[in-house]
Order: C-alpha cells, then sequence, then structure tokens
C-alpha cells in the first residue's frame, strides 16, 4: 500500500510538471518551460530513484 501511494504521489508531481509543460508551451517565455523540468525530474527520481 505504501509504496502504490509513493507511485501515485510521484505520477501526481509528474503530471503537474507536465501541465505546466504545456502551458509553458503555448506562452511566449522560454521560462515555464525550464521550470517545468523541476517536478518532472522530482517526480521520475522519486518513482524510479533508488529506494
Amino acid at each position: 500500500m505504501d509504496k502504490a501511494a509513493a507511485y501515485a504521489i510521484a505520477a501526481l508531481i509528474v503530471g503537474v510538471g507536465v501541465w505546466i509543460l504545456v502551458a509553458g508551451l503555448s506562452s511566449s517565455t522560454p521560462f515555464w518551460v525550464c521550470v517545468s523540468l523541476i517536478p518532472i525530474t522530482v517526480g521520475l527520481v522519486s518513482a524510479f530513484g533508488p529506494s
């Protein structure tokens, strides 16, 4: 159960990052695209990183 919750939280973090990425691509500044890489990286590392 704990592992499933951890994967769900990681997926939520990656989802927020992807949402920021999509919003950043539609804006005119590349700043938001760079900002979106932070939650995507954190979510992926938390899901597949060392335990």
